[in-house]
């Protein structure tokens, strides 16, 4: 609440409900049904790597029901009034590409998840949420999108091992840790984008009238896990020396995006930079 805080102001109203139980559908209608929204941003989700393999259960319950309830209650709405349209903007992962056949992945490419792997409980949980929002969408007659994000990074995100692996390397080095705690060898590989330059997509995505279906919206430029921690400790004044622990079931070794439909509807740029990335996280 703090970092929104000062954004709670005026026509911008901030409702506390929860997403997941089934006596929210009523209100999260009446909401949409004042509130008009041209588009409706759903980022609902427990995320965190670490919450995948501590309870997958609720993993995977609470991201398909947030999304479930939600266009259930916009369903609610276009029932109440046929002229209602807004548009649907659904934030998934990367991880529904699980090993990916081809690098980088495109959106047509194969998506699947293993049921054996407690890591798979949130992939299985966005790519049905995939699915309600393309299946109730076309089934009301609005626009969806679909947006694979790859490893969102920036400022005021949870540096502990349940947030993001930028920020939790930069907080346990701040804390003391040396040498730095990797999982496995490090040769997992990364696409890292700058949340700036997530949101910078999203909103062209979504503003570009007629725009629906699937895209990837991340950096392409890849990285290992042992050069992106060898880095940060460079940028910290230390020499890269790393402690490798045992590899997590399920971890997949690469990621990176082929944005080639992102660039076509909303042109090509340049992103921020890797390097200019973590000098904000570390010195803004």
């Amino acid at each position: 609440m703090e970092n929104i805080r000062h954004l709670i102001r005026g026509s911008n109203h901030f409702y506390n409900l929860d997403l997941s139980i089934g006596s929210s559908v009523d209100q999260i209608a009446e909401i949409i049904d004042e509130e008009r929204p041209e588009w409706i941003f759903h980022y609902a989700a427990i995320n965190g790597t670490q919450y995948f393999y501590d309870i997958p259960g609720k993993v995977l319950e609470v991201n398909s029901l947030t999304t479930y309830y939600l266009m259930k209650a916009v369903k609610i709405v276009k029932e109440k009034d046929h002229l209602f349209q807004t548009k649907i903007v659904y934030s998934s992962s990367s991880e529904v590409y699980g090993e990916p056949f081809h690098l980088p992945s495109c959106e047509q490419d194969i998506t699947y998840v293993n049921v054996e792997h407690n890591r798979d409980s949130y992939a299985a949980a966005k790519l049905l949420g995939e699915f309600y929002v393309r299946l109730f969408s076309e089934e009301m007659g609005m626009e969806w999108m679909n947006l694979r994000f790859f490893n969102v990074y920036g400022p005021k995100m949870v540096g502990t091992k349940y947030g993001q692996v930028i920020p939790e390397f930069i907080t346990r080095l701040k804390e003391g840790e040396y040498p730095l705690r990797i999982y496995g060898n490090g040769d997992h590989r990364r696409s890292f984008c700058y949340v700036d330059d997530n949101v910078r997509d999203t909103a062209a995505l979504a503003l570009k009238e007629g725009t629906r279906g699937v895209f990837n919206i991340g950096n392409p430029d890849e990285i290992s896990i042992r050069e992106l921690g060898s880095c940060i400790m460079e940028k910290m004044g230390k020499k890269p020396a790393f402690e490798f622990l045992p590899e997590r079931e399920g971890d997949h070794k690469r990621r990176c995006p082929d944005t080639s439909r992102l660039q076509a509807v909303i042109g090509s740029y340049p992103y921020i930079t890797l390097e200019q990335g973590l000098d904000r996280m570390i010195y803004e």
